[in-house]
């Protein structure tokens, strides 16, 4: 009979999603520490933008958020990411689907990448293979990138991808107290032509 930690990896060797120098992996319990080294590092840079990262995140925050995520995959309601590296199996960050629309097939994409590993494209290759995996793999129609408008970076990797710019959403956010406007790009099949990181086991019809 297959131990359940031995059922998670074979789960997680399907979804792997491979590109040059990233590997994109469902989380497990045994990264809760990696993922706590990654967000402390990173409170001052990604903490600006995404609440969640914050100084008093801790160990149990990321074991919890692990196990939701889980969940939630299993829901159908989001298909969460952590981003290693392709050689030595490091965390850099986490990336996914989330806000899953089946109705509509769409869905928003996420992303973000600790301190010591911008500046790198780690960032933009992640969000490729999750779009790829969100738009060929799941057949979702429409894929959603909302960043607030000071957030240069995340803007920068969006527009990367080839997404579509298609307005500012007037207080989409509400960072340190105060409501902030957010900049929405979108991603459809046709905008993902170029390029084969998704495995060719998982790759389905556009």
């Amino acid at each position: 009979m297959t131990q359940p930690r031995e059922r998670e990896r074979e789960i997680d060797a399907r979804l792997a999603l491979r590109g040059p120098t990233v590997i994109l992996r469902p989380p497990r319990d045994e990264d809760a520490e990696a993922i706590w080294d990654a967000v402390r590092e990173s409170v001052a840079e990604v903490g600006a933008w995404l609440p969640w990262c914050h100084p008093a995140y801790g160990l149990d925050d990321a074991l919890a958020w692990v196990r939701a995520s889980r969940d939630a995959r299993a829901r159908g309601e989001e298909c969460a990411f952590v981003v290693t590296d392709a050689v030595e199996g490091a965390l850099l960050g986490g990336c996914g689907l989330n806000q899953v629309d089946a109705v509509n097939r769409r869905a928003n994409l996420g992303y973000w990448v600790r301190t010591s590993a911008t500046g790198r494209g780690v960032a933009t290759e992640a969000a490729r293979l999750a779009a790829e995996f969100g738009l060929t793999v799941l057949g979702l129609g429409r894929l959603e990138i909302v960043a607030a408008t000071g957030n240069q970076a995340s803007q920068r990797v969006a527009e990367k991808l080839g997404a579509v710019r298609e307005g500012v959403l007037r207080n989409r956010f509400w960072l340190g107290g105060e409501p902030v406007d957010g900049i929405l790009y979108s991603l459809v099949p046709t905008d993902l032509e170029r390029g084969t990181t998704v495995p060719d086991g998982l790759r389905g019809p556009r």
